[in-house]
Protein backbone atom coordinates (compact mmCIF):
# COMPACT_ATOMS: atom_id res chain seq x y z
CA UNK A 1 0.00 0.00 0.00
CA UNK A 2 3.09 2.33 1.06
CA UNK A 3 4.07 1.74 -2.66
CA UNK A 4 1.36 2.70 -4.44
CA UNK A 5 0.36 6.05 -2.44
CA UNK A 6 3.94 6.70 -3.20
CA UNK A 7 3.11 6.37 -6.79
CA UNK A 8 -0.46 8.12 -6.99
CA UNK A 9 1.82 10.99 -5.14
CA UNK A 10 4.60 10.74 -7.85
CA UNK A 11 2.00 10.60 -10.74
CA UNK A 12 0.02 14.02 -9.71
CA UNK A 13 3.84 15.46 -9.15
CA UNK A 14 4.64 14.92 -12.77
CA UNK A 15 1.19 16.17 -13.98
CA UNK A 16 1.24 19.13 -11.87
CA UNK A 17 4.77 19.58 -13.33
CA UNK A 18 4.01 19.00 -16.80
CA UNK A 19 1.11 21.12 -17.17
CA UNK A 20 1.18 24.19 -14.59
CA UNK A 21 0.50 26.52 -17.65
CA UNK A 22 -2.38 24.17 -18.28
CA UNK A 23 -3.68 24.33 -14.72
CA UNK A 24 -2.97 28.15 -14.84
CA UNK A 25 -5.37 28.60 -18.13
CA UNK A 26 -7.87 26.36 -16.22
CA UNK A 27 -7.86 28.74 -13.26
CA UNK A 28 -8.24 32.07 -15.66
CA UNK A 29 -11.19 30.20 -17.32
CA UNK A 30 -12.85 30.27 -13.91
CA UNK A 31 -11.70 33.42 -13.29
CA UNK A 32 -13.35 34.88 -16.22
CA UNK A 33 -16.31 33.28 -15.66
CA UNK A 34 -16.99 34.97 -12.45
CA UNK A 35 -16.39 38.36 -13.55
CA UNK A 36 -18.31 38.25 -16.95
CA UNK A 37 -21.45 37.27 -14.62
CA UNK A 38 -20.56 39.93 -12.24
CA UNK A 39 -20.24 42.43 -14.31
CA UNK A 40 -21.16 41.44 -17.57
CA UNK A 41 -24.55 39.96 -16.56
CA UNK A 42 -25.65 41.19 -13.21
CA UNK A 43 -23.75 44.65 -13.85
CA UNK A 44 -22.79 44.66 -10.50
CA UNK A 45 -25.13 43.36 -8.50
CA UNK A 46 -25.25 40.92 -5.95
CA UNK A 47 -24.14 37.42 -6.69
CA UNK A 48 -23.68 34.95 -4.54
CA UNK A 49 -21.39 31.45 -4.86
CA UNK A 50 -24.06 29.33 -5.55
CA UNK A 51 -24.79 31.60 -9.14
CA UNK A 52 -21.11 31.37 -9.91
CA UNK A 53 -20.65 27.47 -9.28
CA UNK A 54 -24.04 26.83 -11.18
CA UNK A 55 -22.44 28.93 -13.99
CA UNK A 56 -19.66 27.17 -14.20
CA UNK A 57 -20.83 23.70 -14.28
CA UNK A 58 -24.87 24.50 -16.09
CA UNK A 59 -23.93 23.10 -19.65
CA UNK A 60 -26.91 23.81 -22.06
CA UNK A 61 -30.60 23.14 -20.45
CA UNK A 62 -31.91 21.92 -23.67
CA UNK A 63 -31.49 22.05 -27.60
CA UNK A 64 -34.31 23.30 -29.80
CA UNK A 65 -36.44 21.56 -32.64
CA UNK A 66 -34.21 22.59 -35.40
CA UNK A 67 -31.02 20.57 -33.27
CA UNK A 68 -29.66 23.76 -33.08
CA UNK A 69 -28.52 25.08 -29.34
CA UNK A 70 -29.48 27.66 -27.94
CA UNK A 71 -25.91 28.81 -26.60
CA UNK A 72 -22.45 27.47 -26.90
CA UNK A 73 -21.26 25.94 -23.53
CA UNK A 74 -17.61 27.76 -23.64
CA UNK A 75 -17.27 26.23 -20.04
CA UNK A 76 -18.65 23.21 -20.22
CA UNK A 77 -16.28 22.17 -23.09
CA UNK A 78 -13.41 24.08 -21.75
CA UNK A 79 -13.61 21.54 -18.16
CA UNK A 80 -14.03 18.75 -20.76
CA UNK A 81 -10.64 20.29 -22.87
CA UNK A 82 -8.43 20.51 -19.97
CA UNK A 83 -9.88 17.27 -18.20
CA UNK A 84 -9.20 15.12 -21.27
CA UNK A 85 -5.69 17.13 -21.85
CA UNK A 86 -4.53 16.26 -18.57
CA UNK A 87 -5.70 12.78 -18.50
CA UNK A 88 -3.69 11.60 -21.90
CA UNK A 89 -1.07 13.40 -20.20
CA UNK A 90 -1.07 11.24 -16.86
CA UNK A 91 -1.78 8.21 -18.86
CA UNK A 92 1.74 8.98 -21.02
CA UNK A 93 4.78 11.15 -19.74
CA UNK A 94 8.15 10.98 -19.84
CA UNK A 95 8.07 9.11 -16.17
CA UNK A 96 5.99 6.18 -17.39
CA UNK A 97 9.07 3.60 -17.44
CA UNK A 98 10.74 4.79 -13.60
CA UNK A 99 6.79 4.19 -12.83
CA UNK A 100 6.21 0.95 -14.20
CA UNK A 101 9.54 -0.12 -13.06
CA UNK A 102 8.73 0.98 -9.40
CA UNK A 103 5.26 -0.37 -9.25
CA UNK A 104 6.03 -3.73 -10.46
CA UNK A 105 3.19 -5.03 -11.80
CA UNK A 106 1.31 -4.03 -14.59
CA UNK A 107 -1.94 -3.70 -12.20
CA UNK A 108 -0.42 -1.07 -10.21
CA UNK A 109 0.52 1.24 -12.68
CA UNK A 110 -2.26 1.24 -14.06
CA UNK A 111 -4.81 1.44 -11.05
CA UNK A 112 -2.00 4.26 -9.93
CA UNK A 113 -2.71 6.04 -13.42
CA UNK A 114 -6.35 5.99 -12.80
CA UNK A 115 -6.38 6.97 -9.23
CA UNK A 116 -4.43 9.81 -10.12
CA UNK A 117 -7.07 10.86 -12.73
CA UNK A 118 -9.55 10.83 -10.13
CA UNK A 119 -7.68 12.85 -7.72
CA UNK A 120 -6.97 15.58 -10.78
CA UNK A 121 -10.90 15.67 -11.34
CA UNK A 122 -11.62 16.48 -8.44
CA UNK A 123 -9.07 18.69 -7.75
CA UNK A 124 -10.32 20.61 -10.54
CA UNK A 125 -14.19 21.17 -9.71
CA UNK A 126 -12.86 21.43 -6.11
CA UNK A 127 -11.05 24.43 -7.44
CA UNK A 128 -13.65 25.99 -9.05
CA UNK A 129 -16.09 25.49 -6.27
CA UNK A 130 -13.09 27.59 -3.94
CA UNK A 131 -13.03 30.15 -6.87
CA UNK A 132 -16.80 30.64 -6.56
CA UNK A 133 -16.81 30.60 -3.15
CA UNK A 134 -14.04 33.47 -3.01
CA UNK A 135 -15.74 35.60 -5.54
CA UNK A 136 -19.49 35.24 -3.84
CA UNK A 137 -17.72 36.76 -0.68
CA UNK A 138 -18.46 33.58 1.04
CA UNK A 139 -21.87 33.35 0.93
CA UNK A 140 -23.29 30.40 -0.76
CA UNK A 141 -26.50 31.94 -2.20
CA UNK A 142 -28.89 31.97 -5.10
CA UNK A 143 -30.11 34.85 -7.14
CA UNK A 144 -33.89 34.03 -8.52
CA UNK A 145 -33.28 37.23 -10.91
CA UNK A 146 -30.28 36.05 -11.93
CA UNK A 147 -31.81 32.31 -12.50
CA UNK A 148 -35.09 33.65 -14.31
CA UNK A 149 -32.93 36.30 -17.17
CA UNK A 150 -29.76 34.45 -17.39
CA UNK A 151 -29.78 30.89 -16.58
CA UNK A 152 -33.25 30.40 -17.90
CA UNK A 153 -35.13 29.23 -15.47
CA UNK A 154 -36.79 29.18 -12.14
CA UNK A 155 -37.51 25.81 -11.83
CA UNK A 156 -34.98 25.06 -9.21
CA UNK A 157 -36.15 28.16 -7.19
CA UNK A 158 -39.55 27.32 -6.65
CA UNK A 159 -39.12 23.63 -6.27
CA UNK A 160 -36.09 22.51 -5.00
CA UNK A 161 -35.32 22.15 -0.61
CA UNK A 162 -33.14 19.25 -0.47
CA UNK A 163 -29.19 20.00 0.21
CA UNK A 164 -28.62 16.60 -0.35
CA UNK A 165 -29.60 17.36 -3.71
CA UNK A 166 -27.68 19.80 -4.52
CA UNK A 167 -24.11 17.83 -3.18
CA UNK A 168 -25.40 15.51 -6.41
CA UNK A 169 -25.75 17.87 -8.42
CA UNK A 170 -22.99 20.45 -8.14
CA UNK A 171 -20.48 17.88 -7.46
CA UNK A 172 -21.13 14.23 -7.05
CA UNK A 173 -22.61 14.05 -10.61
CA UNK A 174 -19.95 16.32 -12.63
CA UNK A 175 -17.03 14.65 -10.93
CA UNK A 176 -18.36 10.89 -11.44
CA UNK A 177 -19.08 11.30 -15.05
CA UNK A 178 -16.38 13.29 -15.87
CA UNK A 179 -14.51 10.45 -14.26
CA UNK A 180 -16.50 8.05 -16.24
CA UNK A 181 -15.40 9.50 -19.69
CA UNK A 182 -11.94 9.72 -18.46
CA UNK A 183 -12.29 5.82 -18.50
CA UNK A 184 -13.47 5.20 -21.27
CA UNK A 185 -10.44 7.65 -22.90
CA UNK A 186 -8.40 5.35 -20.91
CA UNK A 187 -9.37 2.36 -22.38
CA UNK A 188 -8.84 3.88 -26.00
CA UNK A 189 -5.53 5.49 -25.07
CA UNK A 190 -4.22 1.91 -23.94
CA UNK A 191 -5.49 0.18 -27.08
CA UNK A 192 -5.06 2.53 -29.92
CA UNK A 193 -3.23 5.66 -28.61
CA UNK A 194 -2.81 8.49 -26.53
CA UNK A 195 -4.44 11.46 -29.27
CA UNK A 196 -7.02 8.40 -29.88
CA UNK A 197 -8.24 8.82 -26.39
CA UNK A 198 -8.47 12.41 -25.89
CA UNK A 199 -10.73 12.74 -29.40
CA UNK A 200 -13.04 9.60 -27.95
CA UNK A 201 -12.87 11.61 -25.14
CA UNK A 202 -14.09 15.12 -26.26
CA UNK A 203 -16.97 13.57 -28.89
CA UNK A 204 -18.47 11.81 -25.54
CA UNK A 205 -18.69 15.43 -24.05
CA UNK A 206 -19.29 17.15 -27.49
CA UNK A 207 -22.51 14.53 -28.69
CA UNK A 208 -23.70 14.78 -24.53
CA UNK A 209 -24.64 18.38 -25.54
CA UNK A 210 -27.13 17.88 -28.61
CA UNK A 211 -28.41 14.66 -26.60
CA UNK A 212 -30.37 14.50 -23.31
CA UNK A 213 -29.18 11.06 -23.03
CA UNK A 214 -28.70 8.83 -19.28
CA UNK A 215 -26.31 7.19 -21.31
CA UNK A 216 -24.09 9.69 -22.21
CA UNK A 217 -22.01 10.54 -19.27
CA UNK A 218 -21.39 13.94 -20.95
CA UNK A 219 -24.63 15.33 -19.14
CA UNK A 220 -24.32 14.38 -15.88
CA UNK A 221 -21.32 17.26 -15.88
CA UNK A 222 -24.59 19.71 -17.08
CA UNK A 223 -26.47 20.53 -14.14
CA UNK A 224 -29.31 21.98 -16.05
CA UNK A 225 -30.08 18.62 -17.27
CA UNK A 226 -30.96 16.94 -13.99
CA UNK A 227 -34.42 17.14 -12.70
CA UNK A 228 -33.61 19.79 -10.53
CA UNK A 229 -33.59 22.17 -13.19
CA UNK A 230 -36.33 21.02 -15.87
CA UNK A 231 -39.44 19.12 -15.28
CA UNK A 232 -38.51 16.45 -17.55
CA UNK A 233 -35.21 16.66 -16.53
CA UNK A 234 -32.46 13.45 -15.90
CA UNK A 235 -32.61 11.72 -12.63
CA UNK A 236 -29.15 12.46 -10.79
CA UNK A 237 -28.78 8.91 -9.08
CA UNK A 238 -29.48 7.33 -11.98
CA UNK A 239 -27.20 9.28 -14.02
CA UNK A 240 -24.69 8.34 -11.24
CA UNK A 241 -25.53 4.81 -11.17
CA UNK A 242 -25.07 4.40 -14.96
CA UNK A 243 -21.70 6.38 -14.75
CA UNK A 244 -20.27 4.05 -12.12
CA UNK A 245 -21.36 0.77 -13.89
CA UNK A 246 -19.20 2.35 -17.00
CA UNK A 247 -16.41 2.95 -14.45
CA UNK A 248 -16.60 -0.53 -13.41
CA UNK A 249 -17.04 -2.11 -16.94
CA UNK A 250 -13.76 0.09 -18.41
CA UNK A 251 -11.83 -0.87 -15.92
CA UNK A 252 -12.48 -4.67 -16.46
CA UNK A 253 -11.28 -3.72 -20.17
CA UNK A 254 -8.31 -2.10 -18.58
CA UNK A 255 -7.32 -4.52 -16.84
CA UNK A 256 -7.72 -6.70 -19.66
CA UNK A 257 -5.71 -4.67 -21.83
CA UNK A 258 -3.06 -3.64 -19.62
CA UNK A 259 -2.37 -7.51 -19.23
CA UNK A 260 -1.32 -8.06 -22.85
CA UNK A 261 0.13 -5.13 -23.67
CA UNK A 262 3.97 -4.24 -23.74
CA UNK A 263 3.50 -0.86 -21.94
CA UNK A 264 7.82 -0.33 -21.53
Amino acid sequence: MKKYNKLIINNLKCSFRNNILIYLLFVVLILLSCIYLKNGVMHGKSVGAGDYYFNIIKGVEKIDSNNKLKEIPFIYLGFAIFISYITGQILENECNKIFIIYAGTRKKWILSKITAIFINIVFMYMTAAIICFMCGKRKITFNSELFEKYFGTDYFVQNNENRFLYILVFFAAPIIASFAISMVQTVFSLAVKNMAGFIISMIIYIISIFDINIFLPGNGCMAQRSSLFMENGLSVSQVIIIDIIIIVITLIIQLKIISVKDIL
